[in-house]
């Protein structure tokens, strides 16, 4: 389960970053390949992304705090190992030279 959730975590943050920069143009333009800026004249699908935006990585921020609690909650299951004393049925490999 938590594979799964670490895969949507990425999926949802590559598609926030992709439109966090569609937003961006939209605000700002490219002035390079002569592209204006859209907010002035569309100026509700400016609101409706910014707000698409802001959800998110709302989404993201969740989806962290989740396998955050995941793991503590599993790693808090069990204890530590406890250290061995000495090296009785250890066996090292040895490699030649």
């Amino acid at each position: 389960m938590r594979g799964w959730m670490q895969v949507f975590t990425y999926l949802i943050l590559a598609a926030g970053a992709a439109s966090a920069e569609l937003l961006y143009l939209a605000y700002n333009g490219d002035k390079e390949v002569t592209w204006s800026e859209a907010c002035g004249v569309f100026g509700g699908f400016c609101r409706q992304a910014r707000t698409s935006v802001a959800i998110t990585f709302g989404s993201v921020v969740c989806y962290i705090l989740l396998s955050l609690i995941s793991s503590y909650r599993l790693f808090s299951a069990y204890d530590a190992p406890m250290p061995s004393l000495g090296n009785k049925g250890v066996e090292i490999a040895a490699f030649p030279r």
